[in-house]
């Protein structure tokens, strides 16, 4: 039986009403902000082990299972040890230094080119990471007010910023919906005969391209649903509008905001 929602967990949120839950969402995405410019200036396996703590006490704080983001997360990794694989075959064997381990024609390993795919590799996790932790532990009415109040200014030039805020929401949200109509589906042609967890990988891929139609059809009329019922309800984006719940950001938000700021700096320093 197909189950991709067990093993994609991109766009859902975990409630375990940790501290990192209860958080202010602008603080949080001005945490993850700093955390992912970070990580492109460490440059060097001490500064990732030295981030290292901060993504594991970030876990065992969230209360989000270990194993419910390791499962969600094996067909990322996978594809990502299939890029990481030609990024060592095919790296450049003119750098300097590059001491070649292993070389026929324009394939080749070498110490540099490891070391190269290493910390790209090490850079990927991490920013799936940190934006995985995100999603899983702020809902998307938060993570919707967080991004408008601070991209808020941007209205004054005439950018619709709250209109561009819920284009991206929506999206994260039609992610877990487009994987249960996914299963949905695969379950009805399943009990008519079609197993798609029998065969190999090719002959999957081909019998679950076969419900790419249907998806989009699907995700056409709920987007069109939508549109409907945001247009009778008269909805006009940000104009007029007042908020439910108002954010207020906690001494201990910014001195978690804090934390992380000296944290990546130490890494980047190291």
């Amino acid at each position: 039986m197909l189950e991709l929602q067990r093993n994609v967990i991109f766009g859902q949120f975990v409630d375990t009403g940790s501290v990192i839950h209860r958080m202010d969402p602008r603080i949080k995405l001005a945490a993850v902000f700093v955390m992912l410019v970070a990580t492109f200036l460490i440059d060097s396996f001490l500064g990732f082990a030295v981030v290292l703590p901060l993504l594991v006490l970030i876990q065992v704080i969230s209360r989000v299972p270990l194993g419910y983001v390791l499962r969600g997360s094996a067909f990322f990794l996978g594809f990502l040890l299939f890029i990481l694989f030609f990024q060592v075959l095919f790296y450049p064997g003119d750098v300097p230094g590059s001491g070649y381990l292993w070389r026929w024609g324009f394939l080749s390993i070498s110490t540099e080119g490891l070391r190269s795919a290493a910390i790209l590799g090490l850079r990927v996790i991490f920013l799936y990471h940190v934006t995985t932790m995100l999603m899983l532990t702020t809902s998307l009415v938060d993570l919707t007010n967080g991004l408008e109040l601070i991209f808020g200014p941007l209205q004054r030039i005439g950018i619709p910023v709250n209109e561009l805020v819920l284009v991206f929401v929506i999206a994260i949200k039609f992610v877990p919906i487009f994987i249960e109509e996914i299963e949905r589906l695969a379950r009805a042609q399943t009990a008519r005969g079609v197993p798609f967890d029998e065969g190999g990988a090719i002959k999957r891929a081909r019998r679950l391209g076969r419900l790419l139609v249907p998806i989009f059809i699907s995700g056409f009329a709920r987007a069109d649903l939508l549109s409907t019922a945001m247009h009778t309800r008269c909805y006009r984006g940000g104009r007029y509008r007042t908020k439910l719940r108002r954010l207020h950001a906690e001494p201990s938000d910014w001195a978690i905001f804090a934390l992380v700021i000296v944290w990546m700096v130490a890494a980047w320093q190291v």
